[in-house]
């Protein structure tokens, strides 16, 4: 009896350990929006940036979910099924394909205090195929330390949304999501990045991961057609103020000319200016130590 007893509370111990351990992995939904684009980039490539995030720190930290759809009313069904702390929006589309039962399926998420919002004109090559730097996980592995910085920097902040997209004949779909959110705030332009520009403030270099910023630099230059962010005063569909930040930003080539935001944010980005094209590795400000592995679930 005793032996029962003592086998079945280490099952039970185990089982609420397993439970607390998902409880404190970061649920992420990383909706990929966009067709196919032959030679450049598909759903498998989108899906080894999820698979990525779900693997790092060992499986420890996040628990993402990655869906592949371009049908209408899709994303409110996948935002149905199970809350999700972070939702990455991965759409580069040139048509308005999202119904009202998505946009309001988004603003739920939001309106139940998942509100940092980040936005992202160069997702779409964060894992394209024209050249050998803009394939993930990137020159000294920099993609990859990015996009964790921004999963990190958006779960600090308590969960939100991170809409990346593309130069300006791809932004429909990504800006009828943003503008779901917050009226009147919309990514625009195509940007070709000179080395005339600064990071500001640390979210994007340390985060979570030390990353230079001139491999970064040297992977959008592989492609330097990026959207531009929206910064400033806005107002969400609530009637919230909303101050978009801009994270890093520069002048188009040649340089010299007005600084353009490539990524921006809902929250302040910190104190300091990095030149965009340091090759200075900023202190790491985490120290990650795997402990355990989980699988991307689809």
């Amino acid at each position: 009896m005793r032996k029962y007893l003592t086998t079945t509370f280490g099952i039970f111990a185990l089982f609420i350990g397993s439970l607390a351990a998902q409880a404190e992995q970061t649920a992420v939904l990383w909706w990929d929006g966009s067709p196919t684009y032959d030679g450049a980039t598909n759903a498998q490539d989108r899906a080894a940036m999820a698979n990525y995030i779900n693997q790092f720190d060992g499986g420890a930290s996040y628990a993402v979910t990655f869906k592949h759809a371009t049908q209408r009313g899709a994303l409110a069904a996948a935002l149905a099924g199970a809350p999700f702390d972070i939702i990455v929006l991965d759409v580069t589309t040139t048509s308005r394909n999202f119904t009202n039962a998505d946009l309001d399926a988004l603003r739920a998420h939001y309106a139940s205090g998942k509100r940092a919002l980040m936005l992202d004109g160069t997702l779409w090559v964060r894992n394209a195929r024209p050249g050998p730097k803009t394939v993930f996980p990137g020159p000294n592995g920099a993609s990859a330390a990015l996009l964790i910085n921004q999963i990190a920097a958006l779960a600090d902040a308590g969960g939100g949304i991170l809409i990346g997209t593309d130069h300006r004949e791809f932004q429909a779909g990504a800006n009828q999501l943003l503008e779901a959110i917050v009226p009147r705030a919309r990514f625009s332009g195509r940007t070709n990045p000179s080395r005339d520009g600064e990071f500001i403030g640390g979210t994007l270099l340390n985060a979570a991961v030390p990353v230079r910023p001139l491999d970064i630099l040297q992977h959008w230059e592989e492609i330097p057609s990026q959207a531009e962010a929206p910064v400033g005063q806005f107002t969400d569909f609530m009637g919230n103020p909303v101050t978009l930040h801009t994270l890093v930003e520069t002048s188009d080539k040649p340089g010299g000319k007005a600084k353009r935001p490539y990524i921006t944010a809902s929250f302040a980005p910190g104190e300091g200016r990095t030149a965009i094209d340091s090759n200075a590795e900023p202190e790491p400000v985490r120290d990650y130590m795997p402990t355990r592995k989980s699988k991307v679930s689809e």
